[in-house]
């Protein structure tokens, strides 16, 4: 993880924890999708950036994996990315906005299409279920709403490069670490992203712009994202670029449901 070189948390990155600790998710992601608009800013929320932190098996595994890209050696509050692939209007139900993401146990059943390169198209009811996904968060980065249609169609062009950009490749390797159980080596530590934040930096890359700054190699994680979020906005500011969002961290510890839950 590099050093961004500020001392400075990004203002604009607020703890919601506090007011929606016991709220559902959805409730969170309703007015954090308004509140951004108040901003005027994330293009009412088509190409925001969606975190899950989550407490089932598949998310506590990634979570501890990303302990070794924090300077505290803790779990990451985040084991998941994806984006907003429409706008949130009046009418939109937030149970079926559609979201674009690569996950790496699909929620909707579906099993992952290698002619779409692992890519995922689901709805943001999937993560409702504070207990399961007890960490959400919701970040935008400033554009025009020519630059996020031209994202979102990128989003959608699967297989545009990926030669670099192999997410199917990266489900393989992620998976074969989740069901070893800890034998096989972290990813992390071989140069393999996780596959969903890989996705992102993929997806943004449409528009000239790095969204993990803070990687040190080609090994995104959903923490890169986050680090970028919090401690990078000076230098998204050199690029004209304002990042702005809000979070719930009600598992910051990292602890797993129990079979029970």
């Amino acid at each position: 993880m590099r050093h961004s070189q500020t001392s400075t948390r990004n203002p604009a990155i607020k703890d919601w924890t506090s007011k929606y600790g016991k709220r559902t998710n959805l409730q969170f992601f309703n007015d954090a999708f308004a509140a951004l608009q108040k901003q005027d800013i994330g293009n009412r929320g088509l190409m925001t950036v969606g975190l899950i932190g989550s407490r089932d098996l598949p998310g506590h595994t990634l979570r501890t994996a990303q302990s070794m890209l924090r300077w505290d050696l803790r779990p990451s509050f985040w084991s998941h990315v994806f984006v907003v692939a429409e706008p949130v209007t009046s009418r939109t139900s937030l149970r079926a906005l559609p979201i674009l993401e690569v996950p790496l146990h699909p929620r909707n059943g579906m099993f992952p299409r290698p002619e779409c390169n692992g890519i995922n198209e689901g709805t943001l009811g999937l993560y409702e279920d504070k207990d399961i996904d007890a960490n959400v968060g919701l970040v935008a980065v400033s554009m025009t709403d020519e630059e996020a249609k031209k994202l979102k169609k990128r989003a959608r062009d699967w297989n545009q490069d990926r030669v670099r950009y192999n997410f199917w490749e990266m489900l393989g390797v992620w998976q074969s670490y989740l069901w070893s159980q800890g034998a096989k080596r972290n990813p992390l530590r071989e140069g393999m992203p996780i596959a969903a934040s890989s996705y992102i930096e993929f997806i943004f890359e449409g528009v000239g712009l790095g969204v993990t700054p803070g990687t040190s190699e080609r090994n995104s994680a959903p923490e890169h994202l986050w680090n970028a979020a919090c401690w990078w906005h000076k230098a998204f500011k050199e690029q004209d670029r304002q990042v702005a969002g809000m979070f719930v961290a009600r598992d910051p510890g990292c602890a797993m449901l129990r079979p029970n839950e």
